[in-house]
């Protein structure tokens, strides 16, 4: 026990049950209709030996556990939802006007402490969830709120499997000895996981969607002319990129057999043709977030080692051979994507100086190409070290929102872009991952992403992917535009919609 702001704190411990065979996670999502987070990772046949540490680890988190809760910060207000078995943790369940990093902050000091339960994998319970776009105010950013939805849902998960894709599969539950009524109903959990050979077949489900289109925010020609606004900015020295976005209005309704989650099913069409090492399916509240991203945002180990992964420069697979090889040639020689990729390089060098230790931080790798099922892409990574007992959460502002979707500097990339986009991202162009009870951190950009908003009735109310690039003074507008329709296509080609532009 230990005393935190006069309360008394019971232990707590994770208890673990090997798997075996390991169970399909896509099989467990559908059982469930619980609110859940799956972080799905995975690589296609021949990727490089460079990405395979970064989709090593799958997690699927219910929400339903006795000690699970809940933070969102929404309308500007810090929200926690506490189960009455973690209010000696986490408080009593309230709100208050406190700035969402902070009160995370403070959520994280007062989540008990679990070592790692699995050798090798960062996630030991703990919060788990997402940070939208809009919190960039926090840091500098523009004024803004999402539209229908919080602006971050992270949820304290006392339930969860993973899956080691170099083999293994466990599952854990939180147990602690002074609430031996809802530690009783974790072990019988743990107890009751289904081991099965069996696999989710989203094959069995009619590609498509109902209108098949998906549409454009704003006209191909008016998003060329904003374009050519960022370069009039860089142009007067008021940035030297700035990451440009839009959004695609996408059907309704999604298909599915009876009694299916329709949006669950969508999503196992989308990662059967585009297998990345940081997907993800959140079910939260009125939200269904579908995401194929490539991209790590920042991961923190347990001990305060930090990497983060950026990703600019982007092309697209080509089916003949030596066209596809030219292709990836042509973006690994290209001065135009490594100058926009070195660009973020620096300022992602910049956010991690200010929370990590003096001289610490240090670039990995520089520019090196990737290649995925859909795309080629450029990538860097940077590494840093941590003070101890430095909070995540500081680290994770200090860099927010993600470098690549902002572009440099950063304040005032973000508020060009925001002028000329006009609306809030929302939980695009954020950040999906875990806050671990051990200390760890793993957060990826959130980019090729569908993201659904349900209404009252549960009736959809709008479904949108968001999509963009970054802007330099030597871009073409029409290229540009052209990048665009590539990550669109990329995400949406797999459920049957059109890009209309």
């Amino acid at each position: 026990m230990d005393d935190r702001r006069g309360l008394t704190v019971p232990a707590a411990r994770i208890e673990v049950r090997r798997l075996d065979p390991a169970p399909d996670l896509a099989v467990l999502a559908a059982a469930s209709t619980a609110d859940l987070v799956w972080l799905d990772s995975a690589l296609p046949d021949g990727a490089p030996a460079t990405a395979r540490p970064r989709a090593r680890w799958s997690v699927l988190a219910w929400t339903d556990g006795p000690f699970a809760s809940r933070f969102h910060h929404q309308d500007r207000r810090a929200h926690r939802t506490v189960a009455a078995p973690a209010a000696a943790w986490f408080g009593p369940t309230g709100s208050d006007d406190r700035p969402a990093f902070a009160a995370l902050a403070d959520l994280l000091a007062r989540t008990p402490h679990l070592p790692g339960a699995v050798a090798g994998c960062g996630f030991a319970l703990g919060w788990v969830g997402f940070l939208g776009y809009e919190l960039g105010r926090e840091s500098g950013g523009p004024d803004r709120t999402a539209d229908g939805h919080a602006d971050a849902d992270l949820r304290f998960v006392d339930r969860a499997v993973v899956v080691d894709h170099a083999g293994g599969a466990w599952a854990l539950a939180l147990v602690a000895d002074a609430e031996p009524a809802a530690s009783a109903r974790n072990r019988a959990w743990l107890e009751s996981v289904p081991t099965s050979t069996a696999s989710a077949d989203p094959g069995e489900v009619p590609p498509g969607l109902p209108d098949g289109v998906a549409t454009a925010r704003v006209s191909r020609a008016a998003y060329q002319d904003a374009v050519d606004a960022c370069r009039a900015e860089i142009r007067e020295g008021n940035a030297f990129q700035v990451c440009l976005t839009t959004a695609f209005a996408v059907g309704r309704e999604a298909r599915a057999g009876s009694g299916a989650d329709a949006h669950l099913l969508e999503y196992l069409r989308m990662r059967a043709a585009d297998p990345v090492p940081f997907g993800a399916w959140l079910r939260l509240g009125p939200l269904r977030v579908a995401s194929r991203s490539p991209e790590r945002f920042l991961r923190i180990d347990a001990a305060g080692t930090v990497l983060a992964e950026p990703i600019k420069g982007t092309r697209p697979r080509l089916v003949d051979p030596a066209a596809d090889a030219a292709e990836r040639d042509e973006l690994a020689t290209s001065a135009k994507d490594r100058a926009e990729n070195v660009m973020i390089v620096d300022l992602l060098r910049n956010d991690l100086l200010r929370t990590a230790l003096p001289g610490s931080v240090h670039v990995e790798r520089l520019c090196d190409v990737e290649t995925y099922a859909s795309v080629h892409q450029m990538v860097s990574t940077i590494g840093a070290v941590l003070p101890e007992r430095t909070s995540r959460a500081d680290v994770v502002r200090a860099a927010f929102p993600p470098g690549s979707m902002t572009g440099a500097p950063k304040i005032s990339a973000m508020a060009i872009a925001d002028r000329l986009e006009g609306a809030p991202r929302g939980v695009y162009s954020g950040a999906i991952g875990y806050f671990s009870a051990s200390g760890a951190v793993d957060l990826s950009v959130v980019i090729r992403t569908l993201v659904t908003v349900l209404d009252d009735a549960g009736s959809v109310r709008s479904r949108t992917l968001g999509a963009g690039g970054a802007v330099t003074w030597s871009s073409v507008a029409a290229d540009e535009a052209d990048e665009v329709e590539t990550k669109t296509r990329s995400v949406l080609g797999s459920v049957g919609a059109v890009v209309s532009w």
